[in-house]
């Protein structure tokens, strides 16, 4: 088998925008996809996906273009091989930082092996480890009150736990965890995620609040980059210490495991380098006996992509669920990505997420709605 051609589709966002709050900073972000086409000799075509949150979507054919970049390095090649076949792409992309198209062709690649053996993907990953559950997490900023009420509707709807935004202030953010936590139902599960926004003595401040409240993970809590502070806390803290999303591929897992920095590491399979570099992660993560829990926040090819590897991993009970319907009936039904024919097959079903058996990462497309969405 050989790949004949690569295409990539940059997308209008199929969600609404949002304003996010992260710390006291304001940004309006969509969720724009670029869904990638590997095709084959065979006649079989692997879809795989990256995104951007550049609600004009000139990020989207920044990365589309970065595929075609990637793409004649592919063409004529086994999509076969993905190890091969990734090993020699990630030498192009750590030179030009093209780690989200790299992405999205390695699921496009995962893809067509699945398909080419009949079978869902993460039976290629060694099978179903076991089930996953899900935790809710929206696109926008909410209020205290809010996510009050939010708490019983996504229990009533088989949510394992939510996660919230802070780094407002280690005070403001004590009192909102706090109404949140002990309004709850009983157990329900909170997380928290700072993005970023506090320095180590102010999260070790906040985060010893976490711990009276047993936090499920105080996600990304000071700059990703600092492993030494990531290390303290997780030291000083009960509370888990979460994060890993902003890396890329799996290599800095080794250094983050040597420092016993995080206990729960989340990639994205969207930038971190697709199935081939999560899946790695995981290898590592349970090796160390941690827990690995994917960061899902997007459109649904990649979602899938994401699900498969989450079920195939021991290290994984959990996986990342955007809620972006505060009106919906379930709010575990996925909603995002209507250029997907049989998204309808994506959704809680008793408490767990499970991806369709159908062979590859189990995703249709529909023609007409991308042709609709598409950037020229």
């Amino acid at each position: 088998m050989q790949v004949t051609d690569v295409e990539a589709i940059p997308l209008e966002s199929p969600v609404d925008t949002v304003q996010m709050k992260t710390g006291e900073t304001e940004q309006t972000i969509g969720v724009s996809p670029v869904v990638v086409k590997v095709h084959t000799d065979a006649g079989i075509t692997g879809l795989g996906e990256t995104l951007t949150y550049d609600p004009t979507g000139r990020d989207a054919v920044y990365a589309a273009e970065g595929v075609n970049a990637l793409a004649r390095h592919l063409v004529g090649e086994n999509p076969l091989d993905v190890s091969r076949r990734w090993t020699k792409l990630y030498q192009h992309a750590k030179r030009s930082g093209a780690f989200k198209p790299l992405s999205a062709i390695d699921e496009a690649l995962w893809d067509i092996a699945a398909k080419d053996a009949d079978k869902p993907l993460y039976e290629l990953l060694g099978g179903a480890a076991g089930d996953v559950a899900a935790y809710a997490t929206f696109p926008h900023r909410k209020s205290t009150d809010e996510l009050v009420e939010d708490g019983a509707w996504l229990a009533d709807a088989g949510f394992d736990s939510m996660k919230i935004t802070v780094g407002a202030g280690v005070e403001r953010d004590r009192e909102r965890i706090r109404t949140i936590a002990e309004a709850l139902p009983e157990g329900f599960r909170l997380s928290m995620d700072a993005n970023t926004s506090y320095g180590v003595a102010e999260a070790l401040r906040l985060g010893r609040a976490a711990d009276e409240l047993e936090m499920e993970w105080f996600e990304e809590p000071i700059p990703h980059t600092d492993i030494e502070g990531q290390a303290e806390l997780n030291r000083r803290l009960d509370t888990p210490i979460a994060a890993y999303q902003s890396h890329y591929p799996h290599y800095p897992a080794v250094d983050h495991l040597r420092a016993n920095a995080l206990d729960v590491y989340q990639p994205s399979l969207y930038v971190c380098g697709g199935v081939t570099a999560a899946s790695r992660v995981a290898t590592l993560v349970e090796a160390f006996d941690r827990r690995f829990v994917p960061h899902a926040f997007g459109p649904l090819v990649n979602y899938a992509a994401s699900l498969h590897v989450a079920v195939a991993s021991p290290a994984c009970d959990l996986i990342e669920f955007a809620v972006y319907d505060d009106d919906a009936d379930d709010p575990g039904q996925y909603v995002a990505s209507p250029y997907v024919a049989n998204q309808g097959e994506f959704g809680l079903e008793d408490g767990i997420m499970a991806p369709p058996d159908r062979p590859g990462i189990g995703v249709e497309l529909d023609e007409d709605v991308v042709a609709d969405l598409r950037i020229e």
